[in-house]
Order: C-alpha cells, then sequence, then structure tokens
C-alpha cells in the first residue's frame, strides 16, 4: 500500500499492471491513447482492496485521476456468456 507520488515517475498503464497484480490502482493520468484511454500515467496508490484504496484516494487531490483493478475481473472458474441482444419484430 502506498500513498503520495513517487517523484513524478511517468510509467505506462500496462508497467502499473506488472508492478501490482491483483491490486487496485491510482494514478494521475498524464496520457491518453487514440481512444481515449489513460495510457501513461504516476502512480499515486495502491491497495489489494478496493476500500482501502478508496481511504487512500480521498487523501490526494488528483485533477485528471484514473482507477483500475490489475486483476481478472471474472474469478477463476467462472466464464463469460454473451449478451442476449434482442430486438422487437416489425409489425
Amino acid at each position: 500500500m502506498m500513498t503520495g507520488k513517487q517523484i513524478d515517475r511517468i510509467e505506462t498503464v500496462d508497467e502499473m499492471f506488472d508492478r501490482y497484480p491483483d491490486e487496485w490502482i491510482y494514478f494521475e493520468v498524464v496520457e491518453r491513447d487514440q481512444y481515449e484511454r489513460p495510457s501513461k500515467g504516476i502512480l499515486v496508490a495502491h491497495h489489494p482492496d478496493r476500500d482501502g484504496l478508496h481511504e487512500l484516494i480521498m487523501q490526494n487531490k488528483v485533477i485528471h485521476g484514473a482507477v483500475f483493478y490489475t486483476g481478472p475481473i471474472v474469478p477463476e472458474g467462472h466464464e463469460v456468456l454473451p449478451w442476449l441482444i434482442a430486438t422487437p419484430s416489425p409489425v
């Protein structure tokens, strides 16, 4: 767990994911990709628990911040099923 910027160390989102697997990360966004997704930033805080990260976020004032979970979104042993999209039939 950590709070406070690391002397303005700019790194890619992928680098942050690699350094803090299965944790919540909060960083100041300094660059976005062509789709406007955060691509680079300055790590402000990380924590294995979302509530723990939220407490750290409240202690910081970052104007353009982002929060990501670096672990798997779907728990191991589960699978994602595609959504069923139904459209009304023409009358």
